[in-house]
């Protein structure tokens, strides 16, 4: 008794599979069964009447088919799993367009096969060069057109000459090549695995909507900058158009890695380039050019723990970047790069732990001045410190005002009655009533101004040091 197989399929069933997916996958299976082989040419032909498109695909391989059953054989094994240069490797593609076909002959150099409502038909009809595929599909005259303009953002091959009803389109020259291991699927001893493996990935500048090719076929929209043509298999789901969203990442990062240059500032936060600075794969240039085009020179991240020197950054004019602004995965990326120190580092308060100054006789008349001005104007007692600390020019703070001699220099306090000295003791004592970006600290600056200019007038004495 002979063997049955252990599965059957329905051709309906899997009709109703192909029925929800655009009509212009039809062509695009079809092309790239013929990209796939030894070819010189390529022609694609096309014309739509009463509801009902005829397609025709014609290539030059010497061989033809290498099996003609794989016409209508699904999942049969293929050498196209051993080479991570050919697209295919389910042997779907083909069915998934005779399916929805009304009519379809295939005619090669090792036959023709008919495919029509009486079944499947063979006849001993064979080309001398090549194969030609023709199928009578039902289609609107919008997915008609849809289905020719789908066919335009097709990367045709350099070694390919590809026309679509008489014209010839070109290969379209990348912006960039590059070079990067990534994940592709190739047959290992019978089984389809992902290896990762060096390929070459062409970066295309594109004034539409970006998309993800497969040496030239397009498997989906992505969010970048960029068409990007990996010149290997990508890893893919059976209906060819969900890619790992690692894989994108890395993906992602290696454009990045050869374009950061080119990045607008306007444009370094999308989201392709965030998804880039989060990946493991960005270099140290990258991140901090981009975080560059981002934030501008100026800037640091908060340090929660030192909430006066995110006051002073603030002052200072510098961006102020806080880590809810950002992944994890970005904050390393950005420590490990040193693309931009914290507010402790260029503002910090970390006169504590600084070197002690012993202060000179114009260091003791600032410090007296001080007192004074905080006495008068807000009724408090304070504490003057002088320190050496690699920061800013002073702090205050829980009452106590502390100037930074390294930064100041010793001449910044031989005349306290200055502009400068003045100026920055208002800066610094309005603390008391609050921090920079808050009104009470600059009604407080106001309101000392206006007091001192009235003792001034009034009390001059006040100023004898």
């Amino acid at each position: 008794m002979k063997q049955k197989p252990w599965f059957e399929v329905s051709t309906e069933g899997l009709r109703q599979l192909q029925a929800g997916k655009p009509i212009h996958h039809i062509a695009r299976e079809l092309i790239q069964n013929a990209w796939d082989e030894n070819i010189v040419h390529c022609v694609f032909s096309t014309s739509w009447t009463k509801g009902r498109s005829e397609i025709i695909v014609k290539d030059d391989n010497p061989e033809g088919f290498k099996d003609l059953s794989h016409a209508f054989t699904l999942f049969a094994p293929t050498t196209k799993r051993l080479d991570v240069s050919k697209r295919g490797r389910f042997n779907l593609g083909e069915k998934q367009a005779i399916v929805v076909a009304e009519n379809t002959i295939i005619k090669t150099t090792k036959g023709t096969v008919i495919f029509d409502k009486k079944g499947r038909t063979h006849k001993q009809e064979k080309t001398d060069l090549g194969s030609e595929i023709k199928i009578i599909v039902k289609m609107s005259k919008s997915e008609y057109e849809e289905m020719l303009s789908e066919i335009k953002t097709f990367l045709v091959p350099k070694n390919i000459q590809f026309s679509v009803n008489g014209e010839l389109h070109s290969y379209r020259e990348p912006f960039k090549t590059i070079k990067a291991k990534l994940l592709t699927e190739v047959d290992v001893e019978g089984v389809l695995k992902r290896v990762e493996r060096e390929t070459d990935i062409n970066i295309l500048q594109t004034t539409s909507k970006a998309r993800l090719y497969e040496m030239g076929l397009p498997i989906t929209e992505i969010e970048c900058e960029y068409d990007i043509d990996v010149q290997q298999k990508v890893p893919l789901s059976v209906d060819r158009e969900t890619v790992p969203l690692s894989y994108l990442s890395n993906l992602y990062a290696e454009v990045l890695n050869a374009t950061y240059e080119y990045i607008k500032e306007d444009k370094s936060s999308d989201v392709w380039i965030r998804e880039a600075t989060s990946n493991k794969r960005i270099n140290t240039e990258a991140v901090k050019k981009i975080v560059n085009k981002r934030f501008g020179d100026n800037v640091v991240v908060a340090n929660p723990f030192d909430k006066n020197s995110i006051d002073e950054a603030i002052s200072n004019g510098y961006r102020v970047v806080y880590g809810s602004e950002m992944s994890k995965e970005e904050w390393n990326n950005i420590k490990n790069s040193n693309a931009i120190k914290s507010s402790s580092d260029l503002f910090g308060s970390n006169f504590v732990n600084g070197k002690s100054v012993e202060p000179d006789e114009n260091m003791l008349k600032v410090s007296e001045l001080a007192k004074r001005i905080a006495k008068r104007c807000f009724n408090i007692s304070i504490n003057v410190c002088f320190s050496e600390w690699v920061g800013c020019a002073a702090q205050y703070g829980e009452k106590t005002l502390t100037f930074n001699v390294k930064a100041l220099g010793k001449n910044f306090f031989e005349n306290a009655l200055s502009v400068k000295v003045i100026d920055l003791l208002l800066h610094e004592i309005a603390h008391e009533k609050g921090n920079h970006t808050e009104k009470t600290y600059h009604q407080a600056i106001t309101k000392m101004a206006g007091e001192l200019i009235n003792i001034a007038l009034s009390e001059p004495n006040f100023f004898s040091i």
